[in-house]
Order: C-alpha cells, then sequence, then structure tokens
C-alpha cells in the first residue's frame, strides 16, 4: 500500500532506510522537500545519497547541513564518511567535531577510531577508544584499545585491560603483542603456540617464531625446519632464511633462498636470493641475478620504493668489485638509461660515493626535475651537506609551496628539521614550514601535530638565540597547545617548559605573547606588494563567485543565490572554501550571518 498523507511518507522512508533500501527511501525524500523544508528529511536524503553511492551530491548535502545545523554529531560524523571516501584529509577534522559534540555518539566515536588506527595514528585513537570501551564493552572495541596501548607505548595498562575485560575478549592477538612488548617473550611464545594449535592459523605460528627467536635462535630455527618439512609455506620459508642469516648460516640460507623462489618469485625475494649469493662470495652469480632482477623492474616499475631499494642493494654489491671505471659504465649502461626518479637518484649516489661531486649533482637535479617531492628532497639534502644553503631554501620552498597531500607534507616536514640534515637552521623555511603546517593543523595526524610541536620548538630555541623573547613565548606555548599525548620518542612537554623558563628569566620586560602572533619585520624594508591569489581547476560558477567578491568584496548568502541563481549557494561557497584550502590559499572568509544569510569576504588581493 502507498502511503497517502506527508506523515505516513516520512515514516515510509524511515523504514525504507532502516531496511537498506536507500534508493527508494531517497525518492520518498525528494517527494516530501519538494513540497517543503524538513531537517531531518534533509539529514535522512544526504544520508541516502552517501549509501547509494552519490558521493559528491552527499558531501555538497552534509556541507549545506553542517552550516545549518552545527551542532549535530550525526551530520559531522556522516560528512567525514563522505569526505572518507572520497581521501579528503579534511574526514579528520569532521570525525573530531562530531566526538566533541557528542562523546556518546557510539557510530561517531567508532568510526572516528577506524579512521585514526587505520592511518595508523593509535595516539590520537586512544582518547575515543577509551570511551567507546567505557560505555560499549564491545569485544572488538577492547581489543582495539588493548592494540592501541601496547602500540603506543603503555603496555603494562594493555595488560591491565586485558585482565578486567578477559572473559569478554579472550586471549587475542593483541594480548600476544602486549606481553611481548612487556618483555615476557616466553609467556608470548607459549600464548601464541596455544592459539595455533587450537586456531590453526599460521598468523599465530609466525609470532610463535619471531617471539621465541628473542630469546633461543636455535629453537626457533629448529621449529621452522619442522614446519617447512611438512610444507613449504612462503611466510615460514622466508621467516627460516632471517632466522639462518642471523644464526651467521650464508649457504644453508640461499638454498632455503632457492627453495623459496620455487613457490614465490616476487621482487623481495629475488632481491634476498641476490643478496644470499653475494654474501656467499658468488659474486658472478650475484651479478647476473641483480641485473635480471632490475630489468624486470625497470619493465614494470610497479613501486618505486621497491626498485630503489634493489637499486641501493645493487649499488653497494658493484662498488665492491675491483675495477671501478668497468662497474660504473656497467652501472650506468642499466640504471642510468631508464629516467625514473628511483634511478636518477641511486645513479647520483653513485656518483657521490665515488667522489663526483658536479656529476652527483647534475643526476640529483635530474631526479628533482623528475619528481619534485622524492627528487627534490634528494637533491635539497645533497645541496645542504655542500654548504650550499641559499640554493637548497630556493628548492625546499618550492617544494613546500607545491606539495598537496598532508602526509606528503609531513615527510617534507621531517626532512627540514632532520638534526642531521642542517635545514632547520634555515629561517625563511622554517617559518614557511610553521605556516604550512598551521594552514593544515585541523587535518593532521598526531605524527604531524608532533612535527608541528617540533617546528615550533626549533622556532622558540632560535628566537631565544635572537633574544626574541615574545616569539620565543608565542612558539612555546603553541607547541605545547598541539603536542599529542602520549608523548613521543623526540619531544614532551617538559622541553617547552625549560624553554619558556629561560626564556621568561631572560627577557627585561616579560611582555604577554597571547593576544597576537608576534611578525617580526626587518627596518627599512618595505613589503611587497600583494600578487593576486590564483586557484586551480575551478568550474565556472566557482569563478563567477571569485570574480563577485573580489568586485564586491563583500558579499550576503542571498547576494550569491541572485548572482547564480540557485539556493545552493552556501554549498557552493563551502566547497570552493574548501578547494582553496586544499590549494595552501586563503581567498574567502566567513564574517557571521546577517538576515540574508551568511556573510562573505574576498580575503585574496
Amino acid at each position: 500500500m502507498i502511503p497517502s498523507t506527508p506523515q505516513e511518507q516520512k515514516q515510509e522512508a524511515f523504514r525504507l532506510f532502516e531496511d537498506g533500501r536507500y534508493i527508494e527511501s531517497l525518492k520518498y525524500c525528494k517527494l516530501l522537500l519538494d513540497a517543503g523544508n524538513d531537517p531531518a528529511l534533509e539529514v535522512l536524503a544526504a544520508s541516502n545519497l552517501f549509501l547509494t553511492g552519490k558521493i559528491d551530491d552527499a558531501e555538497a548535502a552534509f556541507l549545506d547541513l553542517a552550516r545549518k545545523m552545527p551542532d549535530s554529531s550525526y551530520v559531522h560524523s556522516y560528512l567525514a564518511k563522505v569526505l572518507e571516501a572520497k581521501g579528503d584529509d579534511g574526514a579528520i577534522a569532521e570525525y573530531v567535531s562530531a566526538v566533541h559534540l557528542d562523546p556518546t555518539n557510539q557510530d561517531a566515536l567508532r568510526s572516528c577510531a577506524a579512521y585514526l588506527t587505520g592511518h595508523g595514528d593509535f595516539r590520537g585513537a586512544l582518547p575515543v577508544l577509551r570511551r567507546l570501551v567505557e560505555i560499549g564493552q564491545k569485544p572488538a572495541d577492547i581489543k582495539n584499545l588493548i592494540r592501541a596501548l601496547t602500540v603506543t607505548g603503555s603496555a603494562e595498562e594493555a595488560l591491565d585491560t586485558f585482565a578486567e575485560y578477559a572473559e569478554v575478549v579472550g586471549v587475542s592477538s593483541e594480548y600476544i603483542d602486549a606481553l611481548a612488548r612487556t618483555g615476557d617473550f616466553c609467556t608470548a611464545a607459549d600464548t601464541a603456540f596455544t592459539l595455533h594449535r587450537t586456531t590453526h592459523d599460521r598468523k599465530f605460528f609466525l609470532k610463535y617464531l619471531r617471539l621465541v627467536a628473542q630469546y633461543d635462535l636455535p629453537a626457533a630455527t629448529a621449529a621452522c625446519t619442522a614446519s617447512i618439512e611438512e610444507n613449504a609455506d612462503p611466510e615460514i620459508l622466508f621467516e627460516y632464511i632471517q632466522l639462518l642469516r642471523s644464526e651467521g648460516k650464508i649457504p644453508e640460507a640461499l638454498a632455503a633462498a632457492r627453495r623459496l623462489l620455487g613457490v614465490s618469485s616476487v621482487p623481495e625475494n629475488r632481491l634476498l636470493e641476490c643478496e644470499l649469493l653475494a654474501g656467499c662470495g658468488d659474486t658472478d652469480a650475484a651479478l647476473a641475478a641483480y641485473e635480471a632482477l632490475i630489468r624486470d623492474e625497470l619493465n614494470a616499475k610497479d613501486d618505486l620504493d621497491l626498485l630503489r631499494r634493489i637499486l641501493s642493494s645493487y649499488r653497494g654489491f658493484i662498488m665492491t668489485r675491483r675495477d671501478p671505471a668497468r662497474e660504473k659504465k656497467r652501472f650506468f649502461d642499466l640504471v642510468a638509461s631508464d629516467v625514473n626518479v628511483a634511478s636518477l637518484i641511486e645513479t647520483g649516489r653513485f656518483c657521490l660515493d665515488n667522489g663526483e661531486i658536479n656529476e652527483a649533482r647534475s643526476w640529483y637535479y635530474r631526479a628533482y626535475r623528475a619528481d619534485f617531492i622524492t627528487g627534490g628532497l634528494e637533491y635539497a639534502r645533497f645541496l645542504i651537506l655542500r654548504g650550499e644553503d641559499r640554493e637548497c631554501e630556493k628548492v625546499m620552498l618550492h617544494i613546500l609551496a607545491n606539495v598537496k597531500k598532508s602526509q606528503d607534507l609531513i615527510h617534507v616536514a621531517g626532512a627540514i628539521l632532520d638534526e642531521n640534515g642542517k635545514m632547520y637552521r634555515l629561517r625563511r623555511l622554517r617559518d614557511q614550514l610553521v605556516r604550512r603546517l598551521e594552514d593544515r593543523r585541523s587535518s593532521l595526524f598526531s605524527n604531524g601535530l608532533e612535527v608541528l610541536a617540533m617546528a615550533y620548538f626549533v622556532t622558540a630555541t632560535n628566537a631565544l638565540d635572537d633574544m626574541d623573547y615574545a616569539r620565543c613565548k608565542y612558539s612555546c606555548l603553541a607547541g605545547m597547545d598541539i603536542l599529542p599525548l602520549p608523548p613521543g620518542r623526540g619531544l614532551c612537554l617538559e622541553d617547552f617548559l625549560l624553554l619558556l623558563g629561560a626564556c621568561k628569566s631572560r627577557s627585561v620586560t616579560d611582555r604577554a605573547a597571547l593576544f597576537e602572533r608576534p611578525r617580526k619585520s626587518r627596518a627599512g624594508t618595505k613589503a611587497k606588494a600583494a600578487e593576486p591569489l590564483a586557484l586551480q581547476g575551478l568550474s565556472e560558477t566557482e569563478q563567477k563567485v571569485i570574480g563577485f567578491l573580489r568586485a564586491h568584496r563583500k558579499a550576503t548568502e542571498m547576494d550569491l543565490r541572485k548572482l547564480l541563481g540557485t539556493r545552493r549557494a552556501a554549498g557552493i561557497v563551502n566547497l570552493l572554501i574548501k578547494k582553496a584550502a586544499e590549494q595552501g590559499i586563503s581567498i574567502i572568509g566567513k564574517k557571521g550571518v546577517s538576515e540574508e544569510g551568511e556573510v562573505y569576504e574576498y580575503t585574496g588581493t
């Protein structure tokens, strides 16, 4: 029977949604929304769009809903799911908002925790998992909490958590890992072996082998031998080879490697054979195996990181041979002839190891031109270690200006802040790094926040040396504010406190630093004229919005609705702001709400 009244149709829309019939539910939503606004139906329609795979439409809908219903945990949680599905770094900020708005929303908590742990951010997931276990006590959540505690260095607390919920979760892989982290390898190995016999799951036998190897290498090797006699499992064979290498039994490891290649000839296993042949002193066979592997990988180019590891191993091997000129020609004929970034970098390193500095520079520069991040970082490292600070800074500023993904930005930041690399001394580069990280702060995982905190710490340290006490205090307070807990390996709150104490004791007048960020300018210099900001990939509608705001400087939501002829003006502006942020540009600012809707201001030039 077809529902006749609007209320019955609304109830049917929700019933269909609960039954998983999202397309039919969406049809009812559209029918009812054509007759008038209903916030509950708008949320339901947006949810249906997401669950039927209409990601772009769902994003626009949830962005609009987030503006209308900023306090809705459900809306922010689903917007986060949409952004996650698109691979958008902004998902983390929306998950955090959803959890903050309603700490009892188990769906938001669980989705947030899954997103964070899926990206390796166990520190960020810890408080979320603690809350989930506190209110739900589901076995999967408890296991995830034990795992997160173990990974973040709180294995004792992980074992206490297991003891509290042992009847709920039972003995598991997470419990074994926690035991191992506390150094109780024997109990962990016994537990893994018991689970293997009970479940016949190979992963527990592999855990058992690795744990036994920690305290009884011959016993682990013997267990491997017995296992592979029954079944030549590739993973267990690989583990067996590593154990033999650890015992210095290279010929036996080589024989096992050849057996492994008989069942699995993946590049990693072929590289293992190459290294073992070299270790046995059979250099001709090693050379042939290396070069066959490299030719295959150069043709495939499936994994440039793996290719670089193979080329690095080959470079180390070939440089041990006796005729440098002949081996250089061999290396160049094979490796340098292919213009991929891995080959270019390793050729540069080969020249550098041979003391051919100018030739190395040429190859590193070509790597930079081929891949501005991977090749550019290697070129910049080469420059800074040669004392060419100005050119290094120029290269790194170009990389920082063009890097898009947050994880790539963190990778670049790690190179800049590396104590051995010396780039952190370049003030202009350091300040630009802080600005870029600050712009991305809401979408950074814990490792990214820790990198930003380290950038603040380096800035504060240099400011103290320059007697710029306001900048030092600001940087210390900002770093303490965003430093994730538990602390990582390199930085803790006490480091900032010590620096802050030194700053306050040295300054003649202890002025407050919290009200605005200090910006130091050189006396006698004029600010450069601002250049117009240029966004890439704009639609005609978005270009129309930019042009209107540039001309009028300010506009209301109603102004833009009239301009565009659509009620979706707010959603279009939100997408435009997000697109600008992805390119590291701030071009539109929200300046409150008037009777004609939100007020927008053009912040570009």
